[in-house]
């Protein structure tokens, strides 16, 4: 299972696993799961049966400090709960991700998403009796909102200023225009390029705070799960990331990508329900 807790030698010891079929949700899909009981009972119960396991950044939860009402952490809490402990706690450290990839000769090997130990010894520690649960754990983001909403709007004011700044360079722009995707490259450094060549190829589309949020959930699980929901604005960049990648001859096995358009959600629940472990051969490995 994802999440396991022993003692040995009166010694408390934790480790979670990222086991296939692994899945993604941005912070508008964890909502609509939460709220949706209909659709809660069949994810819940596709990837339990499948032994899956639902990726989450600590990113995506803090978005919930963006709400002033506390029921929508309450609600993804009892969602979460559960699934527990078929869940995998990570950091998006993308430089811990980007020193493994360097290390191949290619980019077929995809590897399991960095993990958030802080958060996840946290989380072990608030739970009584070393009784896993989320109770309360997203909540802590409506708590602290104040706090965090700060913390996230300097990562993303940090991020949109260096990519303004390499659009308003000419070369970064040539580049861009110029650019195939380069199996020399690690793959998270391919998927953010591409991810990215939309808005050095318009300069008049605005880069709002939103889309690098949106950035964020993208880059890390679709490098490494197998599903992944997305905005239908950033399902349609990563598809054609995938065609591009395709026409230059890349072996870079992607997450299957959705989003709420033209009725994706039930393809996705389709897709997770009719996942068979032994026939996959791109899962990520630790």
């Amino acid at each position: 299972m994802p999440i396991e807790i022993h003692i040995k030698s009166s010694v408390l010891h934790v480790q979670q696993s990222f086991i296939s079929p692994t899945v993604y949700l941005d912070h508008w899909a964890i909502r609509l799961f939460s709220e949706d009981i209909a659709l809660q009972n069949r994810f819940v119960s596709a990837l339990n049966n499948k032994k899956g396991t639902l990726l989450i950044s600590t990113f995506s939860l803090s978005e919930f400090s963006s709400s002033n009402n506390s029921r929508h952490a309450i609600d993804a809490e009892s969602f979460i709960e559960r699934l527990l402990p078929n869940i995998f706690l990570t950091d998006f450290a993308l430089n811990k991700i980007i020193d493994r990839e360097r290390a191949e000769t290619n980019n077929i090997k995809r590897f399991w998403p960095p993990a958030d130990l802080p958060q996840l010894i946290f989380l072990i520690q608030n739970s009584p009796h070393n009784k896993l649960t989320f109770s309360g754990f997203i909540t802590l983001a409506h708590i602290y909102r104040d706090e965090i909403l700060e913390e996230q709007r300097a990562l993303v004011l940090q991020i949109k200023e260096k990519i303004e700044m390499c659009r308003s360079s000419p070369s970064s722009i040539k580049q861009a225009k110029n650019n195939k995707p380069d199996n020399n490259l690690p793959r998270t450094i391919i998927i953010l390029d591409e991810l990215l060549r939309g808005y050095y190829l318009d300069l008049t589309a605005p880069i709002t705070n939103n889309d690098i949020i949106d950035l964020l959930h993208a880059m890390i699980p679709i490098n490494c799960c197998d599903f992944v929901l997305l905005d239908g604005a950033w399902e349609q960049r990563v598809q054609r990331m995938k065609h591009r990648i395709a026409n230059a001859g890349l072996d870079l096995p992607l997450a299957e990508c959705f989003s709420r358009r033209k009725d994706g959600i039930y393809a996705f629940l389709n897709k997770l329900e009719a996942f068979d472990k032994n026939s996959q051969t791109n899962i990520a490995i630790p």
